[in-house]
């Protein structure tokens, strides 16, 4: 149907950009970068369609390749029964136990469709299904609209000094009178730049004239514009502002009027041509791996029926469910009784650290708890404090929580010695203002000519210190910097007292810590010391919106130890005991050092515990910076652990280390229970680490909140580093050496082309080999299953995630009970998860291999 006024076709063009620009998600700029799932659009879809739709959309696939899969089955790291798992979960035909007869031989739905996995014709894509008319037609026009749109959206996005003219006005308005005084374009281009429409959606009515393309048509057309460099249209998504007109409308119409125009006058769409069917190769494989003769009718006709149960795509998620559940069973809590402590009589530990639940805490907390008598817990690192952070030094203010929350009150940094602060905060903007002004320089358009004539020797020598020695380039920087006076947060003020109590308790209930405290109650926050990373923001406290987690722990610390907000604590039937003192801290996770962070609010009565503490957190650094080297590149593996804490401490400060730490690379599980059921395990930084018991919860909202909040942002990070491993050139950003920054808002690889979304290569891989295993979020809640049915009822967005299967939801209520898996059908066991079933299944295999082989 065709719309009649202009302005209803305006809003009918406008809605399908709406639609076709679900296809990538939003990217965030670098300075506030947190993982998110590209593709998050899809997950209103079941998994299998998904693949489908991104396959048939973005051209790629995003599992690993079928081949790989076959080589890690013939490996034996996925089996035969973890494949018969995975058919059943992903074919519901597949479970009947009903026999099926071919060719005089007796088999099963099954088994057909398991030796279908095994020998059939690699499932492959052949690219997006409707590229641009310039891609179909001339990929060398299709690359120069490509460059052409790039270095406009650089140059408006990216805000260089000499790109004002271009952001004075709306994009579409401004490029059309910018643009129609390129040079580099031919006249004509630019004569049907100044008569182009002047609204941007009836810029793209005109395309869609000029190639003949219907409203049936017109959102695969637009999708096609939109898709062909998904940075810049992920940006424009993220930061695009329709009031200024910056908005994926003006993007399009931009995209669509330079191809028009660029294209020969005399240009047609080519002819679509209908995919081949690889069915009658797929049947013939299959036949032959029965031992059955394909040819007969019979044969055939029972083989295409079972056959069409399953596409290539659909064999994809089947692979991928049988190799994800290895990593699950690997990661999984056991099955067995935990012994814990009882009784009034037991001895306090030395202290309570609560760490956050990223996967980097996990072995840190392992060795902590082998290095003293501390007790460790998992919570999200913001700890329950959604808060704006005005820093002392009057940098901007910074939402310090997740993404999914906004932040109620803003705390500011301050300190009680007024002279010293303001002194040092001005030593400080003077610091600030100089490098500003260095930047702004060296971003110019001349100046940076003038600029290395005169101070390039100066900056020369300093590059040269800065590469040879670098941690000696930061220990002199910090020598020189001027010292910042003790200071502290007015959480105590901008939160009234109900909501103090609120935020205790409900961070305490979470956390399953609501008696039996230790005289110390480490809150430890966690950041990445990093130097010249652009992407330094993901390796930062995901929790906190990709900021540093020092003010929430701060403010959390200063929370707990009010006295006003320990009195309505026991109202609510939490007694903190009076010599209690809560410390607020921040683990660097690229030398794991643990620092103190309000050292000046220890009382003598607690210097001592402190002290013993420092001691442990000193023996758990220098274990745990041993046990992530064995897995850096480079790194001086086998050597004095002294040699190996100096190495971590100069890819800190080593502006030229591609590798200071592997961030939260291997990430597949989010466990949610007591810290009993994995203590001891060596997870392998695989698993964020929630820490949750069900009594100290009584009306299930803690679990609740774990489950809406940290457990999604966990989805993200964790499809993030899939979407980045299985496909780098599209979803990931790239090599680190050939990174250009464009301002803020992202890199370009090289000096032009498309924004690079996702992470870098050396975040996920060394060389061609993937360090990642992309596997879909393993979850294991350990809480009654009532109360997690009630979540799944009513949350929306955690319903979806589960159901449509882009994460997979175990839970049990006690420590002796089995796994069980929500499915459709709701929650029902796994014959062959747990791992005692798994090796017995493995040995019964073997035997009979040996037997055949007799």
């Amino acid at each position: 149907m065709t719309t009649n006024t202009p302005e209803s076709r305006r809003a009918a063009i406008r809605g399908w950009v709406a639609v076709a620009g679900r296809a990538i998600s939003p990217h965030y700029p670098l300075e506030t970068f947190i993982a998110r799932n590209p593709l998050a659009d899809y997950e209103h879809l079941p998994y299998e369609e998904a693949l489908r739709a991104v396959a048939r959309e973005h051209g790629i696939l995003l599992t690993r390749a079928e081949a790989e899969f076959r080589e890690m089955h013939a490996a034996g790291r996925i089996t035969d029964e973890d494949l018969v798992a995975a058919l059943h979960v992903v074919v519901p035909e597949a479970r009947t136990p009903r026999p099926v007869i071919v060719d005089g031989r007796i088999t099963s739905i099954t088994e057909i469709l398991r030796q279908d996995l095994l020998v059939s014709p690699p499932a492959v894509t052949s690219g997006a299904s409707m590229p641009t008319p310039a891609a179909a037609l001339f990929p060398r026009l299709h690359a120069r609209v490509d460059d052409l749109t790039g270095r406009w959206l650089a140059a408006l996005l990216g805000a260089p000094a000499w790109s004002t003219p271009i952001r004075r006005g709306p994009m579409w308005e401004t490029w059309r009178r910018l643009a129609a005084l390129d040079p580099s374009v031919p006249r004509r281009v630019r004569a049907g730049i100044r008569t182009a429409p002047v609204d941007p959606a009836d810029a793209i009515d005109a395309a869609l004239q000029r190639w003949g393309i219907d409203d049936d048509g017109a959102e695969s057309f637009i999708r096609a514009h939109l898709l062909a460099q998904p940075g810049w249209t992920a940006l424009v998504r993220s930061v695009g502002d329709r009031a200024r007109g910056t908005d994926l409308t003006s993007l399009v119409a931009v995209r669509a009027t330079w191809e028009r125009l660029l294209l020969p006058a005399d240009a047609a769409l080519p002819e679509t041509t209908a995919s081949s069917s690889d069915t009658a190769a797929r049947q013939e494989a299959v036949a032959h791996a029965l031992g059955a003769d394909g040819a007969g009718v019979g044969v055939s006709a029972t083989l295409h029926r079972t056959l069409s149960l399953v596409d290539a795509t659909a064999r994809l998620a089947v692979w991928q469910e049988a190799y994800e559940r290895r990593v699950a069973r690997t990661l999984s809590p056991s099955a067995e009784p935990v012994l814990r402590p009882v009784g009034p009589a037991m001895a306090r530990p030395l202290a309570h650290a609560v760490f956050c639940i990223d996967p980097r805490s996990e072995s840190f907390r392992r060795h902590l708890e082998a290095a003293a008598d501390v007790e460790t817990l998992g919570f999200a690192g913001f700890f329950a404090v959604p808060i704006s952070f005005r820093p002392a030094d009057g940098s901007p203010e910074v939402a310090s929580c997740p993404v999914l929350l906004t932040p109620r009150v803003a705390i500011s940094e301050s300190s009680v010695d007024r002279d010293a602060i303001t002194g040092w905060r001005r030593r400080r903007s003077a610091h600030l203002e100089r490098r500003a002004t260095v930047q702004a320089l060296e971003k110019s358009t001349l100046a940076p000519y003038a600029f290395a004539e005169t101070a390039g020797w100066v900056f020369g020598a300093a590059a040269a210190a800065r590469t040879v020695a670098p941690r000696a380039w930061r220990a002199a920087s910090e020598r020189l910097r001027s010292r910042k006076p003790p200071t502290h947060v007015d959480a105590d003020v901008v939160f009234g007292l109900e909501e103090r109590v609120l935020y205790a308790e409900t961070a305490l209930r979470m956390m399953g810590l609501v008696d039996g405290f230790a005289r110390i109650v480490l809150l430890c926050g966690h950041g990445a010391s990093v130097t010249n990373n652009p992407f330094a923001s993901s390796l930062q406290c995901g929790a906190c919106g990709g900021h540093e987690g020092e003010p929430n722990a701060r403010a959390a610390a200063m929370i707990f130890n009010d006295p006003a907000t320990r009195a309505g604590l026991v109202e609510r039937g939490i007694h903190i005991p009076d010599d209690t003192l809560f410390v607020a801290a921040q683990m660097d996770t690229v030398t794991d050092e643990v620092t103190v962070l309000e050292p000046w609010r220890i009382p003598a009565t607690h210097e001592t515990a402190v002290w013993e503490l420092s001691r442990a957190l000193e023996r758990a650094r220098s274990a745990n910076v041993v046990d992530r080297a064995a897995e850096l590149p480079g790194a001086p593996v086998g050597t004095a652990d002294s040699v190996v804490v100096a190495d971590a401490r100069r890819r800190a400060a080593d502006w030229a280390e591609a590798y200071p730490e592997w961030g939260l690379v291997g990430n597949a599980a989010f466990i949610v229970g007591p810290r009993a059921i994995t203590a001891g395990r060596d997870l392998g930084r695989r698993a964020f680490l929630h820490s949750y018991d069900t009594a100290a919860d009584p009306d299930g909202s803690g679990l609740e909140t774990i489950l809406t909040a940290p457990m999604i942002v966990a989805q993200w990070i964790n499809a993030q580093y899939a979407a980045s491993t299985v496909a780098p050139d599209r979803f990931g950003a790239g090599p680190k050496p050939l990174h250009n920054v464009v301002g803020t808002v992202g890199v370009l690889s090289g000096f032009g082309g498309d924004v690079r979304i996702g992470l870098p290569w050396q975040s996920v891989g060394v060389g061609r080999e993937a360090r990642h295993e992309p596997v879909r979020l393993q979850v294991f809640v350990q809480a009654p299953l009532a109360r997690i049915n009630a979540i799944v009822e009513s949350s929306e967005v955690v319903r979806t995630l589960v159901l449509h299967r882009w994460i997979t939801l175990r839970a049990r209520e006690h420590d002796t009970d089995r796994w069980m898996r929500f499915g459709s059908y709701g929650w029902q066991t796994e014959p062959g998860f747990d791992a005692a079933e798994a090796s017995a299944a493995t040995v019964a295999r073997e035997e009979q291999r040996e037997k055949e082989n007799l």
